[in-house]
């Protein structure tokens, strides 16, 4: 008799145990991916961008349980300093190609944004426009050179990644 109860109670024991961890949502403790291997992905690093034009990014966005957000941001990089995250390819300037000196030929280019992602997505296959205008809100011309596409991707967990570019952004000219 002694066996039996045992072995109900360690039955017991073991479903409530089973039904509490099936109950119990996994914790995501890995940061999403920014996929730049895409065919057509753009930009990359040395991409060149015209004012006064669009351009569509297209990446491929992942993370293992759900994605969040992603945020773009294009600013100078007149003085060279560097968040480049591309190891393997890494875009230097011949000596006789302009870099812009702040304050020459107009104001610097810069764009901030944030975008959301649809609930519920693994993958995400960014093809997000960007207009870049030919000239600032109070009219005066963006100065063209070297400048930096950042793009950071989060998760639903807060975890966050991102990638830097080194571009270039030129007038129509």
């Amino acid at each position: 008799m002694k066996k039996i109860i045992y072995t109900l109670l360690l039955s017991v024991f073991l479903f409530s145990f089973a039904s509490c961890n099936k109950d119990e949502e996994e914790v995501d403790t890995q940061k999403p991916e920014i996929d730049i291997t895409v065919e057509e992905a753009f930009p990359l690093n040395g991409s060149q961008l015209y004012f006064g034009e669009d351009f569509t990014i297209k990446m491929l966005l992942k993370d293992n349980q759900e994605l969040g957000s992603y945020s773009i941001e294009i600013h100078s990089n007149f003085d060279h300093h560097s968040h480049s995250t591309e190891e393997s390819k890494e875009h230097h300037h011949e000596e006789h190609e302009h870099h812009h000196e702040e304050g020459e030929d107009g104001d610097a280019f810069y764009f901030s944004q944030d975008f959301s992602i649809p609930s519920g997505q693994r993958e995400y296959l960014l093809n997000q426009k960007i207009s870049i205008p030919e000239k600032s809100s109070d009219g005066d011309e963006f100065a063209a050179g070297d400048y930096h596409f950042m793009i950071t991707v989060t998760d639903k967990a807060g975890f966050s990644s991102f990638k830097a570019m080194e571009i270039e952004i030129k007038n129509k000219d």
